[in-house]
């Protein structure tokens, strides 16, 4: 009775898995980034508390403590092509910096168009998603209890997330079945949280020893304060259709907006010729606290070792070296209350008939904060001759709550890794559709990992990604390198980069 209950259980488990298979939660580490993104059963530092707390568990080095500072990485996707490094980094920078008046440098030429046309919207697409985002651990720590491994850690993430309709660059329309459409739709999503995670992992003891060999099920848990920044999502729905029979198109179009702290303030836009020259506002205003929540990591890892690795009986001595990982994790399951400033913008639905469509955009939208202000204002059809409506309730906002699903085979200098990842909220951190992360890592010596890594996702761009190591026993030493992909392999776009950080040992 008992063994069917314990095979009962791992039923469940590998349904749970089945079930996950779809989504991963990305991670902007040294390591992770290296392997293209995901690391759902690969990380087992103290940042495995963010994508799988299960993991703390697993003792891949002889330590009773980890201490980390200053990990950090980013990634950004952008309209236009750009391989200059100093002008790279201009791009990097300003996606999180506010903008503040309008910017000549952003002026779009005929061949600046054709490349945005062919880079984002090929074929059919009407719509375009790009994502920017930058990740801080200012401090991790990771220690081993009598039976229980912890960690604390704390982290600032910035996330930002454009969305822009196919004819604010080209005059042609989409054609989609037997209808044509003018998509001008936009969307422009901001938020930074500064969140501070304690959790801990243990083994399961009654669902362990299922197999001959030897195995663990491992459990883990983290729950997280988070204290958030300036809140934006600014979302214009305008879509033109044409009506054959009366050779017109068919405008509908609405516009909304919910924000806080540095974001709000901006009712005076509506029904003015023009909005202001400039806008106030600084980076730290944005990181300001305008809103508190909680949140929670939890994760699952089945691990099989093999090969006469016996780290599994004898954690203290024996670093894992040969095995297989299952994972599964939920992670930033929680919301946010949303208070300082909270202001809510909604104009109602507006249809009306039109003989062409309105000029396209003269300038390109780089996804900076407060930028959408004025490239909605240069628009023939701007949002801001519409009649709103103004609200001045706190709200709550959803943490981007996803479900990650990852395998590792790990032999000796060899790591092999898959990770599938889908969003359960649709958030400007996570992607609509699943995207899968692959990666590898070798050490040709025992000190230096390599890894390498891609990423698959439908509507998103796709990249490789390259990382460096150097291990000891006393501290570790990480980065990694993004560069964008085409059809025929690795261009010298860099689309991220996660930053040299240490990691330090005490035995």
């Amino acid at each position: 009775m008992f063994n069917a209950l314990r095979f009962a259980a791992l039923g469940v488990v590998f349904q749970l898995f089945a079930f996950g298979i779809v989504t991963a939660q990305i991670s902007l580490s040294a390591e992770s980034m290296g392997l293209g993104g995901g690391g759902t059963a690969y990380l087992t530092g103290y940042e495995s508390l963010f994508v799988n707390p299960a993991n703390l568990h697993i003792q891949e080095e002889n330590y009773s403590m980890q201490i980390s500072v200053m990990q950090s990485g980013i990634y950004n996707e952008y309209l236009l092509p750009e391989t200059d490094f100093s002008q790279r980094s201009r791009q990097f920078r300003s996606a999180f910096l506010p903008f503040k008046t309008s910017s000549p440098n952003l002026e779009l030429t005929e061949a600046d168009r054709s490349i945005i046309q062919d880079r984002n919207y090929p074929g059919s697409r009407r719509v375009a998603a790009f994502q920017s985002m930058s990740d801080i651990h200012w401090l991790g720590l990771k220690w081993k209890g009598d039976q229980k491994t912890y960690a604390l850690a704390f982290r600032s993430r910035v996330y930002s997330k454009f969305e822009l309709g196919q004819s604010f660059f080209s005059s042609s329309a989409v054609e989609r079945g037997n209808n044509l459409y003018g998509d001008r739709s936009f969307r422009h999503q901001y938020q930074s949280f500064h969140e501070l995670s304690f959790g801990y992992a243990e083994s399961f003891d009654f669902l362990n020893g299922l197999t001959p060999q030897l195995t663990e099920f491992i459990v883990g848990i983290a729950p997280k304060l988070v204290i958030a920044g300036s809140y934006l999502d600014a979302q214009y729905d305008n879509v033109y259709e044409y009506q054959d029979d009366i050779d017109r198109w068919n405008r509908s179009s609405v516009y909304s907006q919910r924000s806080t702290g540095a974001f709000s303030g901006n009712q005076t836009y509506f029904g003015q010729s023009q909005v202001p020259g400039f806008v106030d506002g600084s980076f730290t205003d944005l990181m300001k606290p305008s809103g508190f929540g909680f949140g929670l990591d939890v994760g699952i890892t089945y691990m099989i070792t093999f090969g006469g690795d016996l780290s599994l009986i004898q954690r203290d001595q024996t670093p894992t070296e040969k095995s297989m990982r299952l994972s599964l994790s939920i992670t930033d399951l929680g919301a946010v209350y949303q208070f300082d400033n909270a202001e809510e913008i909604q104009t109602d639905r507006v249809e009306e008939e039109l003989e062409e469509l309105p000029a396209i955009a003269p300038k390109r939208f780089t996804g900076a904060p407060n930028e959408h202000l004025f490239f909605l204002n240069d628009q023939e059809d701007s949002p801001y001759d519409l009649n709103p409506e103004f609200s001045y309730d706190s709200f709550l906002s959803m943490l981007p709550t996803s479900i990650q699903a990852g395998a590792l085979f790990q032999i000796n200098r060899m790591k092999l890794m898959g990770d599938v990842r889908f969003p359960v909220v649709n958030h400007e951190f996570a992607s609509k559709a699943p995207i899968v992360y692959l990666g590898t890592e070798l050490k040709p010596l025992p000190f230096l990992p390599v890894r390498l890594g891609t990423r698959i996702a439908p509507h998103l761009p796709g990249y490789y990604s390259i990382g460096f190591g150097i291990e000891s026993k006393y501290f570790e030493i990480n980065t990694a390198l993004k560069v964008k992909s085409s059809q025929i392999g690795p261009t010298n776009e860099v689309v991220g980069a996660s930053m040299a950080g240490i990691k330090i040992f005490l035995p």
